[in-house]
């Protein structure tokens, strides 16, 4: 009867001891989950910044279109409009002004400064571009506004008539 236990017991820790995984195969699912780990955060960060760069663009747009409203109510003399500046700091300004943006009596509405990694294309380098909506009408010059990121270009365009898409 002891033989048949001491046999059974020996047995079953032989069994035991080849149930677990081994150290290479335990390497094999790191090294296989570092992978997919190192490539899901590479996507992962792409898609959030294609995130940032659409609600920038968005609220780009949205600040043309509540300046050339503003324009367009006719409440006050003053046009309305946007100010981007492509320099050291990349930003946006909304204003109101009786003539142009050079003009003493601007007023600076909010300054809007662009996310990280987030750059303008058009204003050029160095220069700054001005869309002001002309009173009552809402009219302007067309021009484009382009943001660069790592993703590819956004472009806002705003016809003469004023339209900002």
């Amino acid at each position: 009867m002891k033989k048949l236990i001491a046999k059974e017991l020996s047995s079953y820790r032989a069994n035991e001891l080849t149930n677990g995984f081994s150290l290479l195969e335990i390497l094999m699912v790191i090294s296989i989950v570092a992978i997919l780990g190192t490539a899901g955060v590479g996507y992962y960060r792409n898609f959030a910044k294609n995130v940032e760069v659409k609600n920038f663009s968005r609220s780009l747009v949205s600040d043309l279109k509540y300046a050339r409203s503003l324009s367009t109510s006719g409440e006050n003399s003053l046009k309305w409009g946007v100010h981007a500046v492509n320099g050291s700091d990349d930003y946006y300004e909304l204003f109101s002004t009786p003539t142009t943006y050079a003009d003493a009596g601007k007023s600076v509405t909010s300054t809007t400064t662009l996310p990280r990694g987030v750059s303008w294309t058009s204003p050029a380098e160095s220069a700054s571009k001005d869309i002001i909506f002309t009173r009552i009408s809402g009219t302007t010059t067309a021009d484009t506004l382009i943001i660069n990121s790592e993703s590819g270009n956004t472009t806002v365009t705003v016809t003469s008539l004023g339209v900002v898409y």
